[in-house]
């Protein structure tokens, strides 16, 4: 952001004083020089208008450098601004199941993955100050970035996360418990993981309640979300003959263990999203739940502008002294 300024603005109040001096010039200083006779009037009548331009230029030059002059004094100068952020921000990770029941699509148009996404997508683009991170999980978990402040470049790998349909089993514990090692070592006032997921814990060498153990060890809280219809599911299947087609699919959601999970951490109880607007509802309701606290100063690089309005000035009273010298013969009046 560029802002304009002056480093002492109480000098401008001397441009008054330049009216007033252009009004002594033109009312008595014109009037009271001496005034000879001359004995060719024709001469005096041909010559005369001619110096009284000069004399007007003279005293709009001198206005002007006193202009100059006033400015300079009162120190001008534009910079260029920036914000320090400073404060006390919240750590995230999203921890995000990628199992094969994501590809369940009782979030019609789209499979619950894509439904996940979209709205955690748009939870990033509101914290903006906040580190965020994303984990993945199916059989076994994976970082695809780690907590950071580039929001553009988290987004980008989210949309670049697809369902592993190689995956038959979820391992929630181990989703888990890569978040917590993600946010550990955070300094930030408040550390929290919210898990995404619809189905139940049946891998992974680390149980999801002794990873809720962890996280609460480390101080993190952990927001529990289901998300999906527990039960019989319309869910995509490729035919040779008639290509991809979907059929009724049973699909179990543990909520009892998500409700453990986020009571072991403190945050009351897991969350239900069977469609996309109970889903955003959920991560609306965790986004004012984790507040940043945030302290903005602005700070500008200023360059001064006096120092070339001092040569404007300079050469204005240089060309007024040459002028008078060497190129206007000057008469009295």
């Amino acid at each position: 952001m560029i802002t304009f300024g002056f480093y002492s603005p109480w000098w401008l109040l001397g441009l008054a004083l330049i009216p007033l001096y252009v009004w002594y010039e033109l009312k008595f200083r014109t009037k009271n020089r001496l005034k000879l006779p001359f004995s060719r009037f024709s001469v005096l009548n041909r010559l005369h208008p001619r110096k009284s331009i000069w004399n007007y230029l003279f005293l709009a030059g001198r206005a002007l450098l006193l202009f100059l002059l006033v400015l300079a004094i009162a120190r001008p100068r534009f910079g260029k601004g920036r914000q320090d952020i400073q404060g006390e921000g919240v750590d995230i990770v999203i921890a995000l199941d990628i199992s094969g029941s994501m590809l369940a699509v009782d979030f019609m148009p789209i499979n619950r993955l894509g439904a996940a996404k979209q709205v955690a997508k748009e939870f990033i683009q509101q914290r903006q100050h906040d580190r965020i991170g994303l984990v993945t999980f199916s059989e076994y978990a994976l970082t695809r970035c780690p907590i950071t402040l580039d929001h553009a470049a988290l987004t980008e790998l989210l949309a670049n996360v697809e369902v592993n349909k190689e995956a038959s089993s979820t391992a929630i514990g181990m989703g888990l418990a890569t978040s917590v090692a993600r946010l550990r070592n955070s300094k930030a006032r408040s550390k929290v993981i919210i898990l995404i997921t619809d189905g139940v814990n049946n891998t992974g060498e680390i149980d999801p309640f002794a990873a809720a153990e962890m996280a609460r060890t480390f101080g993190i809280k952990v927001y529990p979300v289901g998300v999906g219809s527990n039960g019989l599911v319309d869910f995509p299947v490729d035919d040779p003959i008639f290509g991809q087609r979907y059929q009724k699919v049973m699909i179990e959601m543990d909520m009892d263990a998500l409700n453990k999970i986020a009571a072991l951490t403190g945050t009351g109880e897991a969350a239900l999203a069977t469609n996309t607007d109970q889903l955003k509802a959920v991560l609306n309701k965790i986004d004012r739940l984790e507040k940043s606290t945030y302290t903005v100063r602005q700070y500008y690089d200023y360059n001064e502008l006096f120092p070339l309005l001092l040569w404007i000035a300079f050469a204005l009273l240089l060309a007024e002294l040459l002028l008078k010298l060497w190129f206007i013969r000057l008469l009295p009046e």
